[in-house]
């Protein structure tokens, strides 16, 4: 059931991702794909790293733009040697210092900082990396790397709880806060210990991409998530840097949800007459329209969202199957059904719990994909 959630929210609720482009390019023009670092170091706590990393990862999926992630989220280490972090668990790094993809946003855990502090030339790297960044967020005791790199002093910042009489003797020109789950600082983000991590990354993609994203991302990982009031009013509501395109499928989807499906339709189809090529965009008009009892439009539409989607068409293509089964197409909803199944979606239980599929189930073509006897 989980893994339907997560793919209705990739290929419904984050659709409204075709948004405009950040990064330089060739012409001037910004890719899209921010590049996140989660640094890992010897005995760093686990669910300081662990938690952003789902944040972060969430949201890359959730806000899509033409079926480019919002973040390219990877670990970092002093080598690629396995990290056994506190709790005893290893983790293999997906790069070095020597290779890792310049980074727009570090992420620094806490846990114990000296084995990153204390190793030249990885706080070297730490050092250089925080300095050219577009934003540093560091989760409980990794503030401490920010320390020694004199990137706290004159700011106000935290720290988990049991480190901030330290952090302020070691760091005398911060202002060091307890209570605070996390300051902003611009470029410099700090949180307090373990959890607050996950406020600090929510908190950031909301700066970032606007709070709708952040509260999609917060849903899905079931987290109730209480922004600073004095931050949130500042949040976008809709993703600041949106194409035209992009502030268009944004409004659609609201307008789905509020249940005002005819306008969501006529916004998907406007932006589908300029590029038919978007399967999650197909995926979406297709959701409006079933819920319009339009099954013919909706069938049409899962199966070119079917066709579109490498990743997920397979369960695009089952829902075509659901649709053309509806409408008594049982040869039609067979050969989509055998075509789903022949995609990946190989989900024994939701296709036998489907009651509109019973002849499609007994249809020779699906038995013979599906190696049913």
């Amino acid at each position: 059931m989980k893994r339907i959630l997560y793919l209705a929210i990739l290929l419904f609720g984050a659709l409204a991702g075709a948004l405009g482009a950040r990064a330089e390019g060739a012409a001037g023009v910004k890719a899209y794909t921010r590049n996140v670092a989660v640094v890992l170091y010897e005995q760093t706590e686990l669910l300081d790293w662990a938690g952003p990393y789902e944040v972060w990862t969430d949201a890359a999926n959730i806000a899509l733009d033409n079926g480019q992630k919002a973040f390219n989220v990877y670990t970092v280490a002093r080598t690629k040697e396995p990290v056994v972090t506190q709790g005893k668990l290893r983790i293999v790094p997906d790069y070095s210092i020597d290779d890792a993809p310049k980074p727009d946003v570090v992420i620094i855990p806490g846990g114990n900082a000296g084995n990153l502090n204390d190793d030249p030339a990885f706080f070297a790297w730490a050092k250089k990396v925080t300095a050219e960044s577009e934003v540093t967020l560091t989760v409980c005791t990794g503030a401490f790397v920010m320390g020694k790199a004199g990137a706290l002093d004159g700011l106000q910042v935290t720290t988990w709880f049991g480190a901030i009489e330290e952090l302020q003797k070691q760091f005398p020109k911060a202002t060091v806060i307890d209570g605070r789950r996390y300051v902003d600082n611009g470029r410099l983000v700090t949180t307090a210990g373990v959890s607050a991590g996950v406020d600090g990354s929510l908190h950031l993609i909301a700066r970032l991409l606007g709070r709708r994203v952040a509260d999609q991302v917060s849903r899905y990982m079931e987290y109730r998530w209480t922004p600073e009031s004095y931050l949130a009013v500042k949040y976008p509501y809709l993703n600041p840097s949106a194409s035209d395109d992009g502030r268009a499928l944004q409004n659609a989807e609201l307008r789905a949800e509020e249940n005002n499906l005819a306008e969501a339709v006529a916004i998907y189809r406007s932006v589908l007459a300029k590029n038919d090529a978007n399967g999650s965009l197909w995926f979406s008009l297709a959701r409006a329209l079933r819920g319009l009892d339009d099954h013919s439009g909706a069938a049409e539409a899962f199966t070119r969202a079917g066709a579109l989607d490498e990743h997920h068409g397979g369960w695009a293509l089952y829902q075509a199957a659901v649709e053309y089964a509806k409408l008594d197409q049982q040869d039609r909803a067979a050969d989509l059904l055998a075509r789903a199944w022949a995609a990946g979606y190989t989900e024994q239980g939701a296709i036998a719990a489907e009651p509109l599929l019973a002849k499609a189930r007994e249809n020779t073509k699906f038995k013979q994909v599906a190696g049913v006897k």
